[in-house]
């Protein structure tokens, strides 16, 4: 049970809780249930369990956020949903509306308020809060093997600018394969180009400074580049020129893992930074988001 603001109750009886607000709920303190689970009496309880009430009053379950578009809400804003096959509770997504498409929202960088540098387990659960955050590992591969997804990279710049570019396909393994990148469809850039390199990401695995997947042999690029990412192999011997998404690995070199690093350190640097290619270095906001690509 969780105790704070009461808005809308939702009860076995009641599961859109619509009762609560036309009572003296909204607005005062209680006892509400997480996503899940329901009022019963004086107890939480899973919604399975509230049995007859809840067909009755047939609670909708989305699947993603282009489910919830669909199903007439066209806002913004934080929805419970639960994928075909997930072995848990709902749980709460952040999900945009661009036109008449609902993307699901699984990274989101705005300020430093969260530190991204995390462990394999936090990747894998999920971290942050309503501004910045990763939903988690998990969560995605679920998302995307109950259908076809694509992936969309919005990004502001230093300067201000808006950009994004969409890829036809995104598609993650199990944790049985450290959440490889298992798609990645072709790049269209209607606004810029972020996202320029990603396609060398396609085909590895996750990692993060406590679970090394990648390929590299020389050091770990998860430590290097300070964030849980699918780091590439495909530059970790060579050496190269100061730039921003380069890090120092000795006196005279500096080397990369990885062109896309969203994951990075807010206003870092050396290679610890946010950044997509050298084209865009340190941007202000940077926002992941998938859909049905049909």
């Amino acid at each position: 049970m969780i105790y704070g603001t009461c808005s809308c109750k939702a009860t076995c009886e009641d599961p859109n809780g619509q009762s609560g607000c036309n009572r003296d709920c909204l607005g005062t303190e209680g006892c509400t249930c997480p996503a899940g689970f329901l009022m019963q009496g004086s107890d939480c309880i899973r919604s399975s369990g509230c049995g007859c009430f809840v067909a009755e009053a047939n609670l909708v379950i989305y699947q993603d956020c282009q489910d919830v578009y669909d199903a007439g809400n066209t806002q913004d804003g934080v929805y419970s949903i639960m994928p075909t096959g997930w072995p848990g509770s709902p749980f709460n997504v952040h999900c945009r509306m661009h036109g008449d498409e609902g993307w699901t929202v699984f990274q989101r960088r705005t300020d430093d308020g969260i530190d991204f540098y995390q462990n394999w387990d936090a990747y894998r659960d999920g971290f942050g809060n309503n501004i910045n955050f990763w939903l988690g590992n998990e969560k995605l591969y679920y998302l995307t093997n109950q259908d076809d997804y694509k992936l969309r990279l919005d990004i502001t710049t230093s300067d201000g600018t808006s950009l994004y570019s969409e890829f036809t396909e995104f598609q993650i393994e199990s944790e049985a394969t450290n959440y490889k990148m298992n798609k990645l469809g072709s790049r269209t850039s209607p606004s810029g180009s972020a996202g320029y390199y990603l396609s060398n990401n396609k085909g590895k695995p996750f990692s993060t400074y406590d679970q090394d997947n990648d390929a590299c042999d020389t050091f770990n690029c998860a430590e290097k580049h300070r964030s849980g990412w699918w780091h590439s192999n495909a530059w970790c011997s060579n050496c190269y020129s100061d730039y921003c998404h380069n890090f120092q690995y000795s006196s005279s070199c500096h080397t990369v893992c990885t062109y896309e690093n969203l994951n990075g350190d807010y206003n870092g640097g050396n290679g610890e930074r946010i950044f997509s290619y050298y084209y865009y270095c340190n941007p202000q906001t940077v926002e992941m988001k998938i859909r049905p690509s049909s």
